[in-house]
């Protein structure tokens, strides 16, 4: 007896029908496979932050996040590279490595990040700076007051000819690798005045404080691209202030033996 004909004697065949939805169920499946859900590539909303700013203050440095990664998590942001190798700043979707000798080029993907805090940067508020603002201290008061809210994290995209800056970068550390306050002793120091660049920033509110860097954190980056590094302070004159809302935080959790074993409770050495 012919199995199918006496399977599909009668009445429509389950072949004829489910066949041709098997391969199509099989084929939109197989499309969705390695991609993002709808819309988490550009999630506007979200900080995604690599690691805990006390571990790197414990001087976890070695880095596991690729940038090749990072740039799945956003366009924009802040951190550092494997062994502290620098300051990186990320700006309309690429990412720099400012180094300790003052240079600056673009990350080779490949590189890994210790500690970094990136987002899609869409601006949820625009102004501009036209009154004088002598230090970085000041920046901060006067974005304090466009803020609707402390409680909820942002990301700053400043952009202008600044009278005066004042940055750093930290050379590249080796293991075994000390505290980060220890680290940062052997900065290197730039000044430069009347210079074009972008900052790039966030404030995260004080009950972020116990995975972030609570408050305000600034890296720049010059219109040339040449110069670079961690903000120590900045005079304002006239500028252009995009503000980013952003509503949810992501962490990523370092899997290596050394963060899964440390007792945050204790001191910092």
């Amino acid at each position: 007896m012919n199995w199918q004909a006496g399977f599909t004697r009668g009445r429509p065949s389950l072949w004829r029908w489910g066949a041709p939805l098997l391969v199509w169920a099989l084929a939109a499946l197989l499309a969705g496979c390695g991609q993002a859900p709808a819309g988490a590539a550009q999630d506007t909303d979200t900080l995604t932050q690599v690691s805990t700013y006390p571990a790197l203050q414990r001087g976890q440095f070695g880095g596991e996040t690729t940038f090749a990664q990072l740039a799945q998590r956003g366009d924009f942001g802040l951190g550092t590279f494997d062994g502290l190798d620098g300051e990186m700043i990320a700006l309309d979707g690429v990412f720099y490595q400012a180094t300790a000798d003052g240079a600056v080029r673009v990350a080779d993907k490949a590189l890994t990040t210790p500690f970094a805090d990136v987002s899609f940067f869409h601006s949820s508020q625009q102004l501009t700076i036209s009154q004088p603002l002598q230090s970085l201290d000041e920046l901060k008061a006067f974005l304090g007051k466009q803020l609707p809210s402390a409680n909820r994290p942002y990301a700053f995209k400043i952009s202008g000819t600044f009278p005066y800056l004042k940055f750093r970068s930290v050379p590249r550390q080796a293991a075994p690798y000390p505290t980060l306050a220890a680290a940062v002793g052997k900065q290197k120091v730039f000044e430069q005045q009347n210079l074009s660049a972008t900052l790039v920033g966030y404030m995260l509110p004080d009950y972020l404080g116990t995975i972030g860097v609570a408050g305000y954190h600034f890296h720049m980056i010059s219109a040339d691209r040449q110069r670079g590094g961690h903000v120590l302070d900045v005079r304002v004159a006239d500028a252009t202030v995009d503000i980013d809302y952003l509503g949810n935080v992501d962490l990523v959790i370092p899997q290596n033996a050394t963060f899964q074993g440390t007792n945050f409770a204790t001191p910092l050495p």
